[in-house]
């Protein structure tokens, strides 16, 4: 495998991720800059402690037909099937921190006013708490469909309550449905809406958190390792192990600026 070839791959890592994982797009990320960092600081101010980094990765084997074809296409394919793996791994389980730490509404309604206001109530909340910039909404399938309900005059109204909430940004995770912060998952808890709406304090553009500084935000992701990809040598089977691998943690720097909004 050329080293050209190589890089080539390990561009469309980074590419790929970027383009299909939801926490990239919606939360800043900080590049400590250190491959070998073990642990971060939390940047909690009233409560300053450590955060352990974790590898998340997507292991492959790719044949010989594979590396040594005149085009890298049949590479890149496995790479970037094996990176959407991974934004989808990751998304889960930073959509599963945000939803265990942080202050919740219940979504006793989801008509289309009863879900307007309850979102006004998470926008008075992150704004409260320092976040007026406009905020950023991750939803489940479920979720988006009531946003998107039409009104008694077949009207669609997603825009208006976008609007009235101050979201410039709006998710749509599957790895939503199937979580419940203070209890087991049960099947009937599959098909209801849940939504996490994340403060800003800076004005950024839907799917541009990659760009964006992490330091004024309520939340962040710590990467030690960016995504990439790695060569881990021959197998039993006589293929070429390899992996698409990220290693970070979520850090929730002010739960004030994170709202859960979640179905009884």
């Amino acid at each position: 495998m050329s080293a050209e070839r190589l890089a080539i791959a390990d561009r469309e890592v980074a590419e790929t991720f970027e383009q299909t994982s939801i926490a990239w797009q919606a939360i800043p990320h900080w590049d400590t800059g250190d491959p070998g960092q073990n642990k971060v600081s939390n940047d909690i101010v009233n409560g300053p402690g450590f955060l352990n980094l974790a590898l998340d990765d997507e292991p492959f084997n790719a044949t010989l037909a594979q590396l040594g074809s005149p085009t890298p296409d049949a590479l890149l394919a496995e790479v970037m099937a094996k990176s959407a793996d991974l934004a989808a791994s990751v998304d889960a389980t930073v959509l599963n921190a945000l939803a265990s730490s942080s202050p919740s509404v219940p979504l006793t309604s989801t008509t289309t006013l009863d879900l307007m206001n309850f979102l006004i109530d998470a926008r008075a909340k992150v704004e409260d708490a320092g976040y007026r910039a406009p905020s950023c909404l991750i939803t489940n399938t479920d979720g988006l469909k009531a946003l998107n309900a039409f009104t008694l005059g077949s009207y669609p109204v997603l825009d208006y309550i976008l609007s009235a909430a101050n979201i410039n940004s709006l998710h749509r995770a599957t790895q939503l449905a199937v979580l419940k912060p203070t209890a087991p998952n049960k099947g009937s808890d599959l098909h209801k809406v849940r939504m996490i709406l994340i403060g800003r304090r800076q004005r950024i553009a839907h799917g541009a958190a990659a760009d964006a500084s992490p330091g004024e935000e309520p939340v962040d992701l710590a990467v030690s390792a960016l995504p990439s990809l790695e060569v881990d040598g021959e197998n039993a089977s006589g293929s070429i192990g390899m992996s698409v691998q990220i290693r970070y943690v979520t850090r929730i720097k002010d739960t004030a600026g994170v709202v859960v909004l979640l179905e009884p």
